[in-house]
C-alpha cells in the first residue's frame, strides 16, 4: 500500500521552528521526516534499479511534496503500452498500482518496505511487463 505524506512532511520546508520552551517535538518531527524521506528514496532506488536490470524499464520516484500524495515509483512504458491495463494487472498482483491523469503508471512504495517487499514489487512488475509487453532487460541493455 502506498505511503501518504502527512501534512507536516509535505510542508517540511515551511515547518515552523517556533516551539514551547523546552519542547523537542518540532526538532524530533523534522528528524523523523528526514529519515522517512531517506528510507523512501532508498526503497525507490532499489525498485528502479531492479526494474531496469530485469525488464529494462526506466522508472523514477514519484513522490510529490504535496499533502496526501501517495509515494510511488513511476514507470516509463513504451508508447504502445496500455497504462490502465498495466496498472490494473499489477494491482491484481497485490501490489498497489494506479494510473495518474497523465496516463503514467505508479507503483506504490512505503518507508517500511523490507528488502523482501522491494523484491516482490520488482518481481510482480517484471512479470506483468514481461508477459504483456514481452520486454526483457537483456534485450534493452545489449
Amino acid at each position: 500500500m502506498a505511503w501518504q505524506l502527512p501534512a507536516m512532511m509535505a510542508n517540511l520546508k515551511n515547518y515552523s521552528t517556533e516551539k514551547p520552551v523546552g519542547s523537542m517535538v518540532p526538532w524530533a518531527q523534522i528528524q523523523l521526516a528526514q529519515a522517512t524521506q531517506q528510507a523512501l528514496a532508498a526503497v525507490a532506488n532499489d525498485v528502479t534499479k531492479g526494474l531496469l536490470e530485469t525488464v529494462g524499464i526506466v522508472s523514477k520516484w514519484g513522490a510529490e511534496d504535496t499533502e496526501n500524495s501517495k509515494c510511488s515509483v513511476v514507470l516509463e512504458l513504451p508508447s504502445e503500452a496500455d497504462p490502465e491495463f498495466i496498472a490494473n494487472a499489477i494491482d491484481l498482483e497485490n501490489i498497489e498500482a494506479w494510473c495518474d491523469e497523465n496516463k503514467k503508471v505508479h507503483v506504490a512504495i512505503g518507508p517500511w518496505y523490507s528488502t523482501k517487499d522491494v523484491d516482490q514489487v520488482v518481481l510482480s512488475v517484471t512479470k506483468i511487463v514481461h508477459v504483456l509487453l514481452g520486454m526483457h532487460g537483456a534485450e534493452i541493455q545489449s
